[in-house]
Parts: C-alpha cells; sequence; structure tokens
C-alpha cells in the first residue's frame, strides 16, 4: 500500500509537470475554425472560418495551429472527406521540429462526421508532419457495392504524421455491404514515422452476417487500426473494444519494418468466434516489439500469426484473461517472453461501462517492463494504457464518460 502511495504522489507530480509543458505557446501562427464562421474569413478567434479543411491552405505553413472549436463538421465539396491533407502545390508540409496541428479546442468537443453517401473518411493525410488531435470522428455509413469508411487514413507521403487522444468510433456501423473495401478507425498504408496514441477506438465495422438483416460475407475485413507496408510505426497507449468484426490492430501485406505496439489495452471477442485475436501479424515483419499490452476476452489470444516471414520480432510482458500466443506453437523470427497468460481478473475499473482504468487489486499493477519503453516515474509499468494511480484520475487515453458498446 505505502509504495502504491507514492507510486500515486509520483505520477501525479509527473502528470502536473506534462501539463506544465504543454502549456507552453508553440511556435508559429494560431488559426481558428468554428461553426459560425466563413472561409473568406482571417482565421483569427474573433474570426475565424467555417470548416477544418480550411487549415489546409494559405497562410498555413510549418509550425502553425489550426484549433476547431465545438461542433459538428462534415464534407462541404463532395468529395467524401471532411479534411484532405493532400496537394503537393497549395498544402503546406510541417517538419519533425515544426510539425503542422489540427486540433479540437475542448477534446472531443469538435465532431468529425465522415459522409455516408459515398466512400466516407474523417481525414486523408497525405503531407508531412501533421498532427491530428482531440476530435470525435464517426460515420462513413456508406452501402454501396464499393462502400469503405475511414476514421483516419494516412497514406504516402505523410510521413511523421501523429494522431492523438482521438475518439474514433461507429465507422460503418450502420452499413450493410459485400464491398471488399474497408470500414477501419485508423489506416496506414506506406509511410514513415507516424506516431499512434492516446486513442480510443471502439464500435468499427460494418453490420455482420444476419444483423439487422444484414446479408455480408465480407465484415471480417473491418479493423481497428490496419498497418501495411509502414516503417517506424508507434502504437500505444490506446484502448480499443468492440472493434472484432475484424481485428482491433491488423498488420498485413507488403513489408512493415520498425513496429513498437505498447501499453494499449484491447477487449471484446467476436460472437461468431472469428477473428480469434486481438493483434494481427502477417506477411512480412522485420523488426517489431509488442510489450506491456494487456488483451481482455479474445477468442483465442491476444497476437495471432499467420502467414508471417518475420526477423527480430519480440513479444513480451503482455497479460491475457486468455493466452498470448493465440495459436501455441512457435515461429521463426518471433520471440514470446515474460508474459502472463490466463488471468482469471484483469482488475478494470469498471468493464461494463468500457472504464478499463485499473483498480488497486489489478494483476497488471507494476507488471511490465521498462525496457525498449519509455519509462515511467517511478519504474514500474504497468501492463495497460493506463498508469494505475489511487486517485485514479490520470487521464490517459481519454477518462471514460459513460461509452457503451453499441
Amino acid at each position: 500500500m505505502v509504495n502504491r502511495l507514492i507510486k500515486s504522489s509520483i505520477l501525479l507530480l509527473f502528470s502536473g509537470f506534462c501539463a506544465s509543458l504543454g502549456a507552453v505557446t508553440a511556435q508559429g501562427a494560431t488559426y481558428y475554425v468554428a461553426t459560425t464562421g466563413n472561409d473568406s474569413n482571417a482565421g483569427t478567434s474573433s474570426s475565424p472560418w467555417r470548416n477544418p479543411q480550411r487549415c489546409t491552405t494559405s497562410p498555413i505553413k510549418a509550425g502553425d495551429t489550426c484549433i476547431v472549436r465545438s461542433g459538428t463538421y462534415t464534407d462541404t465539396d463532395g468529395n467524401g472527406v471532411v479534411v484532405w491533407v493532400y496537394d503537393r502545390t497549395t498544402t503546406p508540409s510541417g517538419t519533425a521540429s515544426q510539425p503542422i496541428t489540427i486540433k479540437s479546442e475542448k477534446p472531443q468537443g469538435a465532431v468529425i462526421v465522415a459522409p455516408s453517401n459515398r466512400n466516407g473518411f474523417g481525414f486523408i493525410v497525405q503531407r508531412p508532419y501533421y498532427v491530428i488531435e482531440g476530435f470525435d470522428i464517426t460515420g462513413g455509413n456508406y452501402s454501396g457495392s464499393s462502400g469503405a469508411g475511414v476514421g483516419i487514413n494516412v497514406l504516402s507521403p505523410g510521413n511523421g504524421v501523429i494522431i492523438r487522444s482521438n475518439s474514433i468510433h461507429h465507422i460503418g456501423r450502420s452499413a450493410c455491404t459485400n464491398s471488399l473495401n474497408a470500414y477501419v478507425g485508423v489506416n496506414v498504408k506506406g509511410v514513415s514515422g507516424v506516431l499512434i496514441e492516446r486513442n480510443r477506438i471502439f464500435t468499427i465495422g460494418r453490420r455482420r452476417n444476419g444483423e439487422s438483416g444484414c446479408s455480408t460475407m465480407y465484415s471480417s475485413l473491418d479493423h481497428g487500426i490496419y498497418v501495411t507496408s509502414t516503417s517506424n510505426l508507434t502504437i500505444r497507449r490506446n484502448v480499443i473494444y468492440d472493434s472484432n468484426r475484424g481485428y482491433p490492430i491488423h498488420v498485413y501485406r507488403g513489408t512493415t519494418t520498425n513496429l513498437a505496439i505498447y501499453h494499449n489495452t484491447l477487449s471484446g471477442e467476436s460472437p461468431t468466434g472469428r477473428p480469434k485475436g486481438h493483434i494481427l501479424l502477417s506477411s512480412t515483419i522485420k523488426t517489431a516489439q509488442i510489450t506491456n499490452n494487456i488483451s481482455d476476452h479474445a477468442v483465442s489470444g491476444m497476437v495471432c500469426i499467420t502467414g508471417l516471414s518475420a526477423s527480430n520480432v519480440t513479444i513480451r510482458y503482455n497479460m491475457s484473461d486468455t493466452v498470448v500466443n493465440c495459436l501455441g506453437g512457435s515461429y521463426s523470427g518471433v520471440t514470446f517472453s515474460g508474459n502472463i497468460d490466463k488471468v482469471s481478473s484483469l482488475g478494470f475499473y469498471n468493464k461494463s461501462a468500457n472504464d478499463f482504468r485499473l483498480v488497486s487489486g489489478s494483476a497488471a499493477i507494476n507488471r511490465g517492463t521498462n525496457s525498449g519503453v519509455p519509462v515511467v516515474p517511478d519504474g514500474a509499468p504497468d501492463i495497460s494504457a493506463y498508469e494505475y494511480s489511487t486517485q485514479n484520475n490520470l487521464a490517459s487515453p481519454l477518462t471514460p464518460s459513460g461509452l457503451r458498446t453499441q
């Protein structure tokens, strides 16, 4: 108990220190978007723009921040995308030291609704070094024969993009289609240096066969996070649940190098028995670390491996109430070590309300490794998206507020 109280005090001090760092004014100009604005305005606080798409054109430049005020925003030009960062001649790039930030003024106050009258996307980012932060992203319910919906889609040459503290949910949830395209929370393809952190991703994917009268063969194509041919991708401290038509995290096709998946909370199983797990590893992966993740109620286990050509893939210090190695056996180029299987109670604060913070008796507290991941203040990481606090007030990622599976 004393150790946990000390840990709580350290964490609270660290949290306050990080908050003070976040309060430092970033270099660059700040612009504003509001539902009461006009895109011909100056973009100032008193004269905001109308649409977040305006955050991608002049006078925006590297280091600038575009703040989107609370309200609902959707596609305005009929291209199926709410915000498309793509034009190489008119859309600026950020830099590693001066990214361009597009963020909700209040966490999840700005709601991005991907259109449902055609393939719908919340964001498509195809320029380097953008930060997409704090949005509530939903929609993408087109049921056409080639239907698709994606919350945030990062494509080449969108290197160095950061996806942070968004709530991405109900993507394609009311769609019914046999489309071979996918409904996905976050899609990352052919880019390098992307960071996906502190998001809540839930209720992703079209209706299953037989659900609400739907007839489909392809709901298993829909995933929480879909990774294809990336390098230096980090997925950390996200909570993903009710994303079990396909896999919560799906790595497939091409060659992925230097992949890091750590401190994520993954919950929920498919009533059909497919998919078998929470993370799929397939195709070619060269160097990956899957560490300190917690898996709740997967069908067979946390990590499923199929058709994988691997080198230097380590899966360690993860925890599951089933098993970590979904299919069992050994795989060339893959090492399992220090994982904790068949934990009878993972110790979540209120699982029925999808609140996956840890309670004081959780088996996940202090059971992780600090090797190869950022060190937590007390040096004893928990296996979870959350670090336990006796005050239970660490809001990362996104302290829940009554969110439920639908």
